[in-house]
């Protein structure tokens, strides 16, 4: 029988309608938690403003077989220019020669824009892709855990952990509450402050951007999978200092954290590990039963509390970076 005839890997950019094809071909990578199509398109067309980007696709027979993504940052003067890439093609039609063909289309984008480090993120379990990407040049900076936490074998332990820490928060006078219980005429104001300020302490080695209010409201609560309703805060007085808030997935796939953190005034207090108990114990109540998460590896402390959650890892994703100056 003759070898199946190697399909042309024809690229052209996507337009709104191919976020569904997208999210498939991105489901085979990972059947235990597919990609929502719904999500995918939000982020599509709700990025920071401040990006600029590349995306596309190529089809055979109606289905999505490559994607290639590449985006920037809209510098300020000084900033060092940073740019991400990834490149997605279907496991059947894999091959090394046609991967770096594409990373080296997505980087020659990113170079004519100014770029002069790009930045690639791959599951270790993707060995192949990396080895491809360290043989054209690619570096690992620093890793981060995927992790997934089972709400079924762990649900009794997590609600005796969420009393636990319920009483802690309250011998504190830390409460904790919904966004959406939360009156406050400038909550969103002081949740902005909070939370970009937060941001500036996660561990990395790409400059993370503040985004300004109105940018903010639009990627937070115009996100499908975000609801004020389970969106969790800590209060100390009028003040906002920690949050917790999962990702909800619209059409199929897994609750993912978003993003958990607590100011600097209240850190070792057990405010995030609180929050946290209380996002597990609300999926639980909804009738998820499995939630998932990224931490970087230099975040110790969240780190701990997730293991004493009982999350467990599914599989690093390595941050990689090569320079395109000569």
């Amino acid at each position: 029988m003759p070898a199946p005839q190697p399909v042309a890997l024809d690229l052209r950019p996507v337009t709104l309608d191919d976020a569904g094809i997208v999210a498939d071909l991105d489901a085979t990578r990972d059947p235990e938690d597919p990609r929502d199509p719904e999500m995918l398109r939000f982020w599509w067309t709700s990025g920071s403003l401040n990006q600029v980007f590349l995306r596309l696709v190529a089809i055979h027979e109606g289905s999505a077989v490559a994607f290639v993504a590449a985006l920037h940052e809209r510098w300020s003067a000084g900033t060092e220019r940073f740019g991400s890439l990834r490149v997605v093609i279907h496991a059947d039609l894999w091959s090394e020669r046609e991967f770096a063909r594409l990373v080296e289309k997505g980087e020659k984008w990113l170079g004519s824009e100014g770029v002069v480090k790009v930045v690639s993120r791959v599951r270790e379990d993707f060995d192949h892709e990396l080895k491809a990407l360290e043989r054209i040049g690619y570096r690992e900076v620093r890793r981060q855990n995927f992790s997934e936490l089972d709400l079924v074998i762990h649900r009794d332990d997590l609600l005796r952990g969420l009393s636990r820490e319920r009483k802690k928060m309250k011998a504190q006078g830390v409460m904790m509450l919904t966004l959406s219980d939360y009156h406050d005429p400038d909550r969103l104001a002081k949740l902005h402050q909070m939370m970009v300020a937060a941001e500036q302490d996660i561990p990395s080695t790409v400059p993370i951007p503040r985004q300004p209010f109105d940018e903010w409201m639009r990627a937070t609560f115009d996100d499908p999978g975000v609801r004020e309703d389970r969106f969790w805060i800590a209060r100390d007085g009028e003040a906002i200092v920690g949050l917790s808030y999962l990702e909800f997935p619209s059409v199929r796939g897994l609750p993912w954290t978003a993003f958990t953190a607590t100011s600097k005034a209240v850190r070792g207090r057990g405010v995030a590990r609180a929050l946290k108990y209380e996002t597990m114990a609300q999926a639980i109540e909804l009738g998820y039963k499995r939630v998932r998460t990224a931490n970087d590896r230099a975040n110790a402390p969240i780190l701990h509390i997730n293991e004493e959650m009982g999350y467990r890892v599914v599989t690093p994703v390595i941050e990689l970076h090569r320079s395109l100056r000569a």
